[in-house]
C-alpha cells in the first residue's frame, strides 16, 4: 500500500476520537477478499488437499494467499473427527456444548467443537451465522477463520457484529498482512451499531487500529488510535458492562505506555514480588511476578479464563525466557494475552521498570 493511501486510512481511523455525538465520517471500502463457499457439500476425502498450518511468524502475502487457496472448507479432519453429541437438540443447547469443548484447551476438543459448529451450519440451525467466524476464531483455525470471517461480512442481508471485523484484522496481522487488517478495520467503522453500544465498539476499533499499527511498526499512529480508545470507552453508556470501561481503558492505556518501554535487560528490576490484575475474557487475571536478581524468573497466574489457548501458560512463559513484553499474538485468545501483558507490565512498573 502507498504511503498516501495508508495516511488516508489512518485519517478515517481517527475519526471520531473527539466528539463522540459526531457522525462518523465514511471509510473507503477495502477489497473484498475472496468469499468462501461456506455451505458447500462435503467432498470426497480424495479430492481434499492438505494444507500445511499457518506459520507463527508473519509470511508474505502471496504465501497466504496460496494457502487460503489450498484451504478446503470444510478441512480433512472433519471426516475423523467423531463427536458424543445428539445433534438434533436445538443451536442454543448445542453453542454450550462447543464453548465446553473449545474450555478444555485440547485439540480433539477443538476439532470437536468445529465439527458440531459445522453440522449446526449445514442445517441452517446456527442463528444469522456470526458464531461460525468467532469458534473457528477461537478454535485457533486461523485459515479457516478467515474464510468464515469473510463468508459472513460479505453476506447480503449480513449485520456482522464488530467483533468479525476485528478478529479478521487480527489474522491478517498475525500474517504479516497488515495493510488489509487496516482495510477491514476502516470498514468496520462504517458498520457501527447504532444505539448504547456504539462508543464502546468504536474505541475496540481504534484499540484494534492500534494492535495492528504497532505491529506494523508505525508507533505514531498507533499511539493516536490507542489515545483515541482510552477517551472514548469511559464515555461510552452501554445496557451491559459499563462498570468494566474504566479498566478496559486501562489496559489500552498499558498498550500505549509499552510503545516505549524499556526493554527488561536494560532496566534495573528491584528484587520481590508484585501482584497485579488486569481485565481478562472471563473477568480477572490476577498476577503474581516474581523478580530475582534483575530478572523476571516466575509469573504466577490465578484466572477463570475458559477458551485461552493455553496463552496463561504459554505467554508467561515467553515473557520470562525473553525476558521482554513483546510476545506473539496467540490466535482465539488476543484478549487473555493483552490482559496478561499489560498486567505484567503494571507489576514490573512497582519494580522500577
Amino acid at each position: 500500500m502507498k504511503a498516501s493511501s495508508l495516511a488516508l486510512i489512518c485519517a478515517f481511523a481517527l475519526v471520531g476520537c473527539g466528539d463522540s455525538k459526531k457522525d462518523i465520517a465514511p471509510a473507503p471500502t477495502p477489497e473484498p477478499a475472496p468469499a468462501p463457499e461456506a455451505k458447500q457439500p462435503k467432498p470426497p476425502a480424495t479430492q481434499v488437499k492438505r494444507q500445511a498450518a499457518p506459520p507463527s511468524q508473519p509470511v508474505r502475502p502471496k504465501v497466504l494467499a496460496a494457502q487460503l487457496a489450498a484451504y478446503e472448507v470444510p478441512p480433512p479432519w472433519i471426516e475423523t473427527t467423531t463427536i458424543n453429541y445428539d445433534t438434533d437438540k436445538p443451536w442454543k443447547e448445542a453453542r454450550q456444548e462447543i464453548r465446553r469443548l473449545l474450555s478444555l484447551n485440547q485439540p480433539d476438543t477443538h476439532r470437536q467443537a468445529m465439527k458440531l459448529t459445522w453440522i449446526y451450519l449445514q442445517k441452517d440451525d446456527i442463528n444469522d451465522g456470526h458464531e461460525y467466524p468467532m469458534y473457528t476464531f477461537m478454535g485457533g483455525e486461523k485459515l479457516w477463520a478467515v474464510k468464515a470471517a469473510n463468508w459472513y461480512i460479505n453476506k447480503p442481508d449480513s449485520n456482522a457484529p464488530i467483533l468479525s471485523f476485528l478478529y479478521l484484522a487480527s489474522i491478517y496481522s498475525q500474517y504479516g498482512e497488515y495493510d488489509r487488517a487496516l482495510q477491514t478495520l476502516t470498514l468496520a467503522l462504517t458498520k457501527l451499531p447504532e444505539g448504547p453500544t456504539k462508543i464502546m465498539r468504536q474505541a475496540d476499533v481504534h484499540d484494534a487500529f492500534g494492535d495492528v499499527l504497532a505491529a506494523k511498526g508505525d508507533l505514531q499512529s498507533a499511539k493516536q488510535n490507542y489515545e483515541s480508545a482510552v477517551r472514548l470507552y469511559p464515555t461510552a453508556k452501554p445496557k451491559y458492562g459499563r462498570h468494566l470501561l474504566p479498566r478496559r481503558a486501562k489496559k489500552v492505556q498499558s498498550k500505549l505506555d509499552l510503545l516505549n518501554y524499556r526493554p527488561l535487560k536494560d532496566a534495573s528490576l528491584k528484587d520481590g514480588q508484585y501482584r497485579e490484575k488486569a481485565l481478562g475474557y472471563s473477568g480477572d487475571i490476577n498476577l503474581t511476578v516474581i523478580v530475582k536478581g534483575g530478572r523476571v524468573t516466575d509469573i504466577k497466574t490465578s484466572h477463570k479464563e475458559k477458551i485461552d489457548q493455553g496463552a496463561c501458560i504459554s505467554v508467561p512463559q515467553n515473557i520470562i525466557e525473553k525476558q521482554s513484553l513483546k510476545v506473539d499474538s496467540v490466535s482465539g485468545a488476543t484478549v487473555t494475552k493483552d490482559a496478561i501483558v499489560s498486567g505484567t507490565y503494571r507489576a514490573l512498573k512497582k519494580a522500577g521498570l
